[in-house]
Parts: C-alpha cells; structure tokens; sequence
C-alpha cells in the first residue's frame, strides 16, 4: 500500500519516503504505539542523531520529549497483557519489584531510535545501490532467489551504524595502549571492508557465499533486532521490486546522506521507468 500511495502520488523522493515509514511503522507497532504518529518519532530520531551533532540541545529537546510521551504511554491500559512492548516491560518484575522508570523510559527510547534509524538506512543505501547499478537491480529482478545474499551483501557493503564503546581495563592493542574510561569507535563499515576477510572487499557482489560481515555487531552487544532488520530489508526490496523493476537517480537532482553514528540516505529522489 506505501507503495502504490508514492507511485500514484509521483513524488520524486518516493525512495525516501518508503525507506522510513516501514520501520517506523514497525516499531509503532510492537511497541503498541499510534502508527499515525510516525512524523513526530522521525522527528524526534533527527533531532537527536543528526541535528545533535551540532546543536547538542536538539539532543536533549528530543530525550525530554519522548521521556514525556512514553511517560503518558506506559499509563495506558494494553489490549492484553503484553500483548505490545509497553506493557510487557511494565507488567515485568525483578526480584517482585517493576523496572524502575528510568530504566524503562530509556529502554523505549532505545528501542525507538534504533530499531528505526538504522533500519531506514539500510533500506535507503540499498535502493540508491540498486538505482545506481541497473546490473545488480535486474538480476535481483530476473531471479529472485539472490535475495538472501543480495541482503546480506548490501548490508556488509553499505553498514549502517558505528558503535563506541568504554574501555574497562588496560590494554593495548596492535601497540596502541587503551585507558579505562576511553572511548573507543568500532568502524563496523571498516570491518566490512577489510580485504582481509573479503575479497573484493569494495565491491558489491550480491550472490557473495561467505559472508561474515559486522553490521550488527559482534560479540554480547550484536544488535537484538538483526533478524527484525533483515526481514524489514528484505520485505522492502522484494515488495518495491515487484511493483518498480526499473528506476534510477532522478537527473539533477542531489542525494544527501546523514553525519554522525548512523549513516544513510535521507533524501534519495529517483524516477521510475
């Protein structure tokens, strides 16, 4: 239906447009959140990991916010116990005592800004991929059954996050020594990379075998919703194929991509043939 509503309605940024409002509509919805409310939730994510690279007072301005409105949202009745994320998370108990709201609240927000960001990204770079090598988009369309590694390939070559994390202990590594307290930025799109583990390591290949890429994470902290993502990634291309096999770059016109942690196309204009 998102679809058809943007190719009816001819925008040029339909690309852009498609690419947030499916996980947006998501995470809506498994947190048992208003799905018509998705402006105000991409807003907030905005403020918070674009505009706050340079004004840090967005950032704030959005965590007060969505702490305000999930503050009201976790006083609503659910449909059924747990039947959403809200109310599975209220209705917990740790040693018989409920999450303290801090945690709780910050646990949304969380869940919010990432299960939705990253995944819009991911969609984008990968339909500005496949409006900018009309090879891979065909074969993708002439044999559907490379989807699985065409995923898995765009997600490697086009990663969407990089993560920090806190050292907690002296060490060094490849010579270079690490404090605790230090922080240390994984480039999960350099690991990608790395023409050791891949070969042709910058250049896409869609029915890639082996595939062992970082996009979500390694180790304990690798990304709770990575098969949500995937199976989002993979729905949005099977379902914007179907309906517009051919499309392109609008002429003229410009992509931009985001700063900061996350990075993906936020205004994507194509024409369709």
């Amino acid at each position: 239906r998102l679809i058809d509503g943007f190719i009816a309605s001819g925008k040029c940024d339909a690309a852009t447009d498609y690419a947030q409002h499916i996980p947006t509509r998501v995470i809506a919805k498994m947190l048992g959140m208003d799905e018509e409310d998705g402006d105000r939730y991409r807003r907030w994510i905005k403020m918070a990991l674009e505009e706050g690279i340079h004004d840090p007072e967005k950032v704030m301005q959005s965590l007060k916010e969505m702490t305000i409105y999930f503050g009201e949202e976790q006083k609503k009745p659910g449909n059924t116990p747990g039947e959403d994320l809200i109310s599975f998370m209220r209705d917990q108990r740790i040693d018989a005592q409920p999450l303290p709201p801090d945690t709780l609240i910050g646990t949304l927000r969380l869940l919010l800004i990432a299960g939705i960001d990253t995944t819009w990204s991911a969609i984008g770079a990968s339909l500005w991929h496949l409006a900018t090598h009309e090879d891979d988009r065909r074969r993708l369309v002439a044999d559907p059954s490379l989807m699985d590694t065409a995923i898995e390939e765009l997600l490697r070559a086009y990663a969407p996050v990089t993560m920090a994390r806190e050292v907690v202990k002296d060490v060094t590594i490849n010579g270079c020594p690490m404090k605790p307290g230090s922080m240390v930025l994984l480039s999960f799109p350099a690991a990608n990379r790395d023409p050791e583990m891949f070969p042709d390591a910058d250049k896409v290949v869609i029915d890639r075998k082996e595939n062992r890429h970082a996009a979500f994470g390694p180790g304990i902290h690798r990304c709770v919703g990575s098969n949500l993502a995937r199976m989002e990634l993979r729905v949005a291309l099977e379902e914007w194929l179907k309906r517009i096999p051919e499309f392109r770059l609008a002429p003229s016109s410009r992509v931009t991509w985001s700063e900061g942690t996350v990075r993906g196309p936020r205004q994507l204009p194509v024409v369709f043939a």
